[in-house]
């Protein structure tokens, strides 16, 4: 897709991401993007800093927040999209909890393959963040050479259904969409073929859904056109983000100016 001029689903330090806010907002400025989202995970701590760096680089700030759920027993990922996050804040504080839990479970499990891990690593890795996560995880095995990149931790050790992964608490979809409605915001399914999500497509949207993540870097063209053709069948959104986490170059990836006018009307009448 050409003239992407909205990027809705990026991370920074202040979860897994590896960049600060200013980062990332020359990043996109120097790649054409004038609209985006900082989503990261179960945290909303960006937001003040998004509002004020973003006008200083002549970009718009759209607040968001990146949770966990699961169906199926499958990991889902459900973007909240509102004006102000700050009101959610208060529901946060129990998945944060669970995240530090899960990765020392992690931690002990990798024991077992006679990797080490020390958790102060973790930590610095994570200086930032209220949500520890696997790529904090990751990049510790990776410095200390267990493995020799992050996607050998993941395909190897910490992956889906990977000999040392432990789920985080199970939120269920429907629960958090029934949040993100409570705090007046929209509720998108991220990358839906992340994990064969895409397979329980209509339970997603059953569950009252506002949107779909249609344009990922996760996506290929037929999984594009397929998504997009689900939103037009249930008059949901089309969204759409790099992902990016700040591990490798900028994949532009998102919304031209239809798509995301109709995505921006939404928003601004929450």
């Amino acid at each position: 897709m050409s003239n992407i001029i909205a990027d809705l689903h990026i991370h920074s330090i202040y979860s897994d991401g590896k960049l600060d806010v200013e980062s990332i907002c020359r990043i996109l400025k120097n790649n054409g993007i004038k609209f985006f989202s900082i989503t990261d995970h179960d945290s909303g701590k960006a937001y003040e800093e998004s509002k004020k760096i973003s006008k200083e680089y002549d970009l718009f700030y759209i607040p968001g927040i990146e949770f966990s759920t699961v169906h199926k027993k499958k990991q889902v990922h459900i973007l909240y999209y509102s004006k102000n996050i700050s009101s959610i804040e208060k529901e946060l504080v129990a998945r944060k909890t669970d995240r530090l839990t899960r990765i020392l479970k992690m931690v002990e499990l990798l024991k077992g393959f006679d990797i080490d891990v020390d958790v102060e690593d973790i930590f610095f890795e994570a200086e930032y963040s209220e949500s520890i996560g696997r790529p904090h995880l990751a990049r510790a095995m990776v410095k200390r050479g267990f493995v020799s990149s992050i996607k050998e931790a993941f395909e190897k050790y910490i992956g889906d259904d990977k000999p040392c992964y432990v789920p985080k608490k199970e939120y269920t979809v429907k629960e958090t969409v029934e949040l993100a409605h409570r705090y007046n915001g929209l509720a998108v399914l991220a990358h839906p073929y992340e994990n064969n999500v895409a397979e329980f497509i209509d339970e997603m949207i059953a569950c009252g859904i506002d949107g779909i993540e249609v344009f990922s870097t996760k996506n290929n063209w037929h999984n594009i056109d397929y998504l997009k053709q689900k939103a037009f069948d249930h008059s949901l959104l089309i969204t759409g983000g790099s992902d990016f986490h700040g591990d490798g170059d900028y994949q532009k990836c998102g919304l031209d100016e239809k798509n995301f006018e109709d995505f921006y009307n939404a928003w601004r009448s929450l």
